[in-house]
């Protein structure tokens, strides 16, 4: 490959590599999750009892025609003489046969079709099921969970790895059992033939199949790798799509060229590692067949020119079982071995996907063995509380401590006490990297406090059941995005069953009317991936819209309306206060002209609270609220 190749394969092994501990983990989860598998198989199972029963008439037909041409040779060819002339029982021999022959591969030629449309039906629906699960898994996997798979891994999943796994059951269903089939067959006749030439071809077979698992366990770790860099490829694509007006505005073009272009050499150098070693099963299987033929037509050969000679070979006829070998049985050994080099060869490939597919298995395990650890799991009602409804917005914080470490000594947020009354509207200011975004995800449980409890009407966070905490509580985070499809199908992810009146009323309350009725297609109006066809004042307008149409118990809005000007802010914090006044509010911002209006304003600072007052209060109180507020009237004056 070169010294420059070699250099990068180095490099790939350091990136990209495959433990000892990976591989005792991907066995921990292989038995984790091998009744998922199962299950995704089971609603086809009369499909493959059925594409069974058809492949095995389809070998049996197949193995019967290098059967019936010897036959025809033995009886049909072989005995007629040009001294004798035309004789009537050979030509009615070779008729029959011959007849039977074309039968037989039209029957073969008729189930191997319908086989492989049954082995299609299968696989497809197959890794449909399989991609729902891993779907269904990832979409109830909580931010915690979420952050061990980025977004370019689970789309590799979701279409290389699946594809993977498709093409193996695929061929498993379809070319696997029959070619096993065929190898047994062509195994069992052989000795059935001449037990000799079986003991002697048997073991080469063996032999070859034993190598090639070998290659194909010492290549699995390879493949994982290779995964691996295809998700470091689909990262850079992605990166560069999403953030594509930055690398245009900074002229970041031949950067991202460079950082794709080592990528995907890192993919080559990998996958042509893998490969390669892979590639020398296929010149084994043909050297195993070969040799199996060469010894057929050798030995074969010689008892022929015996015969002929008419000097009988005791030990070769004890080998036959007592007959004189002929050409009719010499076709059929030569046949049976012409079968077994095009199942040999199938098989080979099979194991090949198999080493595929079992490295891309063993990634997906690890989304399907992956702990949830805010489980949807409804929770049972009692006489005295109700786990599917709020009673209302009253949120308690009793000396709660949150680490992304799960490590209280490395706290993002904490400790923290506070009430916020049921209806109050509370405002929340510090620096950037405070807690403020980890303080107000603890509430609908996007995050679980590491100590600490944190309450709602009264009740832990978790006695309630998720999907009704989260149907009760309306959040506009930081990175809100907006849905492919219209603005009315975007709103009604707030409430599914909402009235257009119901819509126009929320997108008042957001200050959005105005705009969207200046749209030809009002409501209508097709939104693009991420809701980039909208500005970015609109874009969080409609997100409040979104979250205020189902009149939430709790609001929390984490710093969106930073694209608004002010005088739209505090309109829509006038509506706040009118039309959603039973609604507990928590408004994130980095102005204090955002919050300063608010009930009560928390100031924190490296997650810990350091202020909790009024505006007024704070200016007095708190020097760092005071020192927030002299920097940004400076910055307006």
């Amino acid at each position: 490959m070169g010294t420059k190749s070699k250099a990068l394969q180095e490099q790939v092994r350091q990136d990209l590599h495959y433990t000892k501990a990976d591989a005792a983990l991907d066995r921990k989860d292989s038995k984790a999750t091998f009744q998922i598998y199962l299950e995704c198989l089971k609603p086809s199972w009369k499909y493959v009892l059925l594409d069974f029963f058809v492949i095995l008439l389809d070998a049996v037909f197949e193995i019967m025609i290098p059967y019936l041409c010897g036959l025809l040779i033995r009886q049909g060819l072989q005995p007629l003489d040009p001294l004798l002339g035309f004789q009537q029982e050979a030509m009615n021999a070779v008729w029959l046969y011959g007849g039977l022959m074309i039968g037989m591969a039209l029957f073969a030629i008729f189930f191997q079709s319908v086989g492989m449309k049954l082995s299609a039906i299968i696989s497809s629906d197959y890794i449909e099921r399989l991609r729902n699960t891993i779907f269904w898994k990832a979409e109830q996997f909580s931010f915690s969970n979420i952050g061990h798979f980025p977004v370019s891994k689970l789309t590799t999943m979701f279409s290389n790895d699946c594809n993977n796994i498709r093409f193996f059951v695929l061929m498993l269903v379809r070319m696997g059992f029959k070619q096993s089939i065929l190898v047994i067959a062509c195994y069992v006749f052989i000795f059935s033939l001449n037990w000799a030439i079986g003991l002697i071809t048997l073991p080469i077979s063996l032999l070859a199949f034993f190598i090639i698992c070998v290659i194909i366990i010492r290549t699995k770790p390879q493949f994982i790798m290779t995964q691996s860099a295809l998700d470091n490829v689909n990262r850079n694509v992605e990166e560069d799509t999403e953030g594509i007006r930055e690398v245009k505005a900074f002229c970041r073009e031949e950067h991202m060229d460079k950082k794709f272009g080592r990528a995907n050499e890192d993919l080559t150098a990998i996958s042509y590692s893998a490969v390669s070693k892979m590639g020398m099963t296929s010149a084994i299987t043909t050297l195993a067949i070969n040799v199996t033929i060469g010894i057929i037509q050798l030995f074969g050969g010689f008892e022929i020119l015996n015969t002929v000679n008419q000097q009988e070979n005791t030990i070769w006829m004890m080998m036959n079982y007592g007959q004189v070998f002929d050409a009719g049985e010499l076709s059929m050994l030569s046949s049976f071995a012409a079968v077994l080099t095009v199942a040999f060869s199938f098989l080979s490939m099979l194991v090949q996907f198999y080493g595929r597919a079992e490295a891309s298995k063993e990634r997906i395990d690890r989304v399907l063995s992956e702990e949830i650890d805010i489980s949807y799991r409804p929770k049972e009602k009692t006489e005295n509380f109700d786990p599917d409804k709020l009673a209302d917005g009253h949120i308690q914080f009793d000396h709660v401590v949150f680490s992304y470490l799960k490590d209280p000594s490395k706290a993002a947020v904490g400790p923290v006490s506070i009430d916020i009354q049921s209806g109050e509207t509370l405002g929340i200011i510090g620096g950037t990297g405070s807690g403020k975004s980890s303080f107000v995800n603890l509430i609908p449980r996007l995050y679980d406090a590491t100590l600490g409890t944190v309450r709602i009407s009264g009740h832990d966070v978790k006695d309630y059941s998720v999907t009704a905490l989260r149907n009760d509580i309306g959040v506009v985070l930081q990175n809100n995005v907006l849905f492919t499809g219209t603005i009315r199908s975007n709103i009604l992810w707030g409430k599914k069953d909402a009235t257009d009146e119901e819509i126009w009323d929320a997108l008042d309350i957001a200050q959005a009317s105005e705009f969207v009725r200046g749209f030809p297609q009002g409501l209508d109006t097709p939104v693009t991936q991420g809701g980039k066809s909208v500005s970015g004042g609109q874009k969080q307008r409609l997100c409040i819209a979104r979250a205020v149409i189902k009149k939430p118990k709790i609001l929390i809005l984490d710093d969106s309306v930073s694209a608004c000007d002010m005088d739209t802010a505090r309109k829509i914090q006038a509506q706040f206060s009118t039309k959603l006044k039973d609604t507990t509010v928590i408004v994130i911002a980095q102005r204090i002209d955002s919050v300063q209006n608010c009930d009560r304003i928390l100031v924190l600072d490296n997650g810990k609270p350091v202020g909790l007052g009024t505006h007024a209060d704070l200016l007095r109180d708190c020097p760092i609220y005071r020192e927030i507020d002299a920097i940004q009237r400076k910055g307006v004056n």
